[in-house]
């Protein structure tokens, strides 16, 4: 059967993936809270979202253990410029245009005497114009030998973040599954409310019917058989009610499934409700090893803690060595762009950086991140308190509801036991509507009550379970 359940869920999930607000699920087959937590698990947009955290676990280990290794880095460059060269400026700060020509005295030495003479010669200034081409390649390593211990904390840091992401996901699958487990009681329950409500229409018309009868030969008067037609009409109205709210409590669920909800599906029971056995110090003891809230707000104290000594490392000098290769070449413009230029460089460095005084931002990163530690230790501190206090109330809860089940359990035996003397009593002529009528609405109060404190002992249950952090059944 369980294998037929599948087959409808996986069909309805590829017959209504297209959908924007999930598959369109239509089973006749009872599916069990597991059925419906695997559904949840393929569709809630809150588990889906906490699971889009766990891709960064990977690289930012690979991140935090990147901190350790050299920087590498590769540069190519191509350039090509254009000059043009048209105007320059006279020394009495008038613009001449070129090409421009003027008379100049040389010093001229004759080439047959050896004497020096002063000659008067005409120069032409030509406008002067190119083109050059450049060509360089450059590789970088650096390789930082000490940072003041900071990538150590940042590598704990990021793990302690791996585990939050991880915790954040299992944190968000026992909410919903919870989420779940409530919804389906409250379905399961509002649909006895349903049924019953059914059944006490099937006695108001059935008392309506007997009470026309009895009119019509003189044992009751008018008046008993209007009564007995409100009530029925009461009852089928309760009917709808009921119905719409059933309805309500169906969308809710598929609204958690994260499927259309248009999708139609019977639950299956969860059994006989057990009578609780449970201690409430080894409530507390579970809850502490088992709330993942707890956990994370541990693991983002330890966060803060680490931080602080992150930025205490910006008090110390840092230290790196590295290297570098560069190659360029200058051309002209009909020489082509080289991969292999012919004038090299090559450089070896190593650095010693201490900054001693900066305005006192060291001193204010260090002291916000005391805070931060501090404030992270108090909401750990106000989860834990929070946690006892919500595990004692909900086993107080649970205690108390029990009880109460048991007696409002007891009524609604009583009652449906008066309820059927009361209805045969009626047939004889033994008693008057009105007794007939007040067994009747005991008995459905009672019911009702009944149903309340199953739907109440089931909710408080689940209550202590996220309380406690962990199925308890």
């Amino acid at each position: 059967m369980q294998k037929a359940i599948w087959w409808v869920v996986v069909w309805g999930i590829l017959a209504g993936a297209a959908r924007a607000e999930g598959p369109l699920i239509q089973s006749s087959e009872p599916l069990s809270l597991d059925s419906l937590v695997r559904i949840g698990l393929a569709n809630n947009p809150q588990v889906r979202q906490s699971e889009l955290n766990l891709r960064l676990n990977r690289i930012g280990d690979l991140a935090a253990i990147g901190r350790f290794l050299p920087t590498v880095s590769l540069g190519l460059d191509f350039s090509e410029s254009k000059f043009e060269n048209r105007t320059f400026r006279n020394p009495d700060g008038s613009v001449s245009t070129l090409p421009v020509t003027f008379e100049e005295t040389v010093i001229v030495q004759d080439s047959v005497t050896g004497e020096l003479r002063l000659e008067t010669i005409t120069v032409t200034q030509e406008p002067s114009e190119g083109k050059s081409r450049s060509s360089s390649w450059s590789v970088n390593a650096n390789l930082s030998l000490f940072e003041g211990g900071q990538r150590i904390f940042l590598y704990r840091i990021a793990q302690a973040q791996k585990k939050i992401n991880t915790l954040s996901v299992e944190e968000a699958h026992k909410s919903m599954t919870r989420a779940l487990a409530q919804q389906m009681v409250g379905v399961l329950t509002f649909e006895k409310v349903v049924a019953l409500n059914k059944r006490l229409r099937d006695q108001r018309q059935d008392a309506f019917d007997l009470a026309k009868a009895r009119f019509e030969v003189g044992a009751v008067t008018e008046l008993d058989v209007l009564q007995a037609e409100i009530e029925l009409g009461t009852a089928v109205n309760a009917i709808a009610s009921s119905e719409r709210e059933l309805e309500k409590r169906r969308e809710e669920l598929n609204a958690t499934l994260g499927i259309d909800l248009r999708s139609r599906f019977p639950l299956a029971e969860s059994g006989p409700l057990s009578p609780y056995r449970f201690e409430v110090e080894s409530l507390l003891e579970q809850a502490w090893q088992n709330r993942t809230d707890l956990e994370i707000a541990m693991l983002r104290a330890k966060q803060a803690k680490d931080n602080v000594q992150y930025s205490k490392g910006a008090y110390l000098p840092r230290v790196s060595i590295g290297a570098s290769r560069a190659a360029s070449e200058q051309s002209g413009a009909d020489q082509a762009f080289t991969l292999d230029p012919r004038n090299r460089n090559t450089t070896y460095y190593g650095t010693l950086n201490w900054n001693l005084f900066d305005g006192f931002a060291r001193e204010y990163d260090v002291q916000s991140k005391r805070v931060d530690l501090m404030r992270a230790k108090e909401s750990e501190r106000e989860l834990r308190l929070s946690i006892d206090k919500d595990v004692r109330n909900a086993y107080r809860n649970l205690q108390t509801v029990f009880d109460q089940m048991q007696t409002t359990n007891r009524n609604r035996e009583l009652a449906n036991r008066t309820l059927e003397l009361e209805r045969e009593r009626y047939r004889l002529g033994a008693t008057s509507a009105l007794s007939l009528r007040d067994a009747q609405v005991t008995y459905e109060r009672a019911e009702t009550d009944h149903l309340s404190k199953e739907l109440e002992y089931q909710s408080s249950l689940i209550a202590l379970e996220l309380a406690v952090g962990k199925s308890l059944r």
